[in-house]
């Protein structure tokens, strides 16, 4: 009888065995053909055609067969993810990626990394793509970076509470090297600070309202509060506080001194020849002016 049972079990394991390498090998020749047409298509185009949720769900249906395996199938499709960024197959990748967090959701790190692959790794691939001219680098890179946006988007759908969700769309919107949105960045540092993010990522908020015309205030009320904490004064934001108080021309008696702001003059000097030709696309508005005053000769 236990002989019986035993075979019984093998049975139904290498049943489930065969549905598995079964649905995968039927699945990657489909994959990669679609995967070819969308790459032929951005070399035609200025846009790739869109991945619907439909076609992803439809090349899971061979997995469903397998009831509980979910996570185990979404752990596969994460590995041939890798797979494709090693061949730089961006829509493939993709569409390993979509598959991979429809299959298993609640998994917030793949959200995360499919938005840095896209983002990240397919759009600057993207912007140096010799077989393109400028103008359709540039529209692709923006749609790869638009994608790794809406994974994260995607995510924060499913976990409207989670603070890495927002401090990596965050860290999405103010990288220079992309397609910044400095508001839209620090809206979403604020967000994960409120969900219990590290409080020295509000500095990373104050750092984006900087560069916000019209937000100046904003920015520096939140400076002031941030100087008040002995951990936040780094030289970049005691910087900035000076600069903001040019612009919005506050009142000599609600300002802080170069003196109180540094600890001393020279430092002020230092800190502030050095910040003002930064390019992190910071203000520098009076910086200039104060350090020619300070090196003039007395009269």
């Amino acid at each position: 009888m236990r002989m019986k049972l035993l075979g019984k079990a093998t049975l139904q394991s290498i049943f489930c065995l065969a549905i598995l390498v079964a649905g995968g090998a039927a699945l990657q020749p489909l994959s990669r053909r679609l995967a070819a047409q969308e790459a032929a298509e951005h070399l035609r185009t200025e846009q790739s055609a869109a991945l619907t949720e439909r076609d992803a769900l439809g090349e899971q249906l061979s997995f469903f067969l397998l009831g509980g395996l979910r996570s185990l199938a979404a752990e596969i499709m994460v590995l041939d993810a890798t797979t494709a960024w090693v061949k730089r197959d961006w829509p493939l990748m993709e569409r390993r990626w979509q598959m991979a967090t429809t299959l298993n959701p609640a998994r917030q790190n793949y959200w995360v990394s499919a938005a840095r692959d896209m983002a990240v790794n397919a759009a600057a691939h993207a912007i140096n793509n010799e077989q393109l001219d400028d103008r359709e680098r540039v529209a692709l890179s923006k749609t790869y970076f638009d994608r790794g946006v809406r994974f994260l988007k995607d995510g924060m759908a499913r976990h409207p509470e989670s603070a890495l969700l927002y401090l990596n769309l965050g860290d999405t919107y103010a990288d220079l090297n992309r397609f910044p949105s400095f508001a839209q960045a620090a809206d979403a540092y604020h967000r994960a600070t409120q969900l219990g993010a590290s409080g020295l990522y509000r500095r990373q908020e104050f750092y984006n309202l900087c560069r916000i015309r019209g937000r100046e205030q904003e920015a520096w009320n939140l400076g002031r509060e941030l100087y008040k904490s002995p951990t936040q004064r780094v030289p970049s934001l005691l910087c900035l506080l000076f600069v903001l108080q040019q612009k919005l021309n506050v009142p000599p008696e609600q300002r802080l001194s170069p003196e109180q702001l540094f600890g001393s003059t020279e430092r002020a000097r230092r800190d502030l020849a050095r910040f003002q030709n930064n390019s992190l696309r910071f203000p520098v508005k009076g910086i200039k002016e104060y350090l020619n005053a300070e090196n003039a000769p007395a009269q």
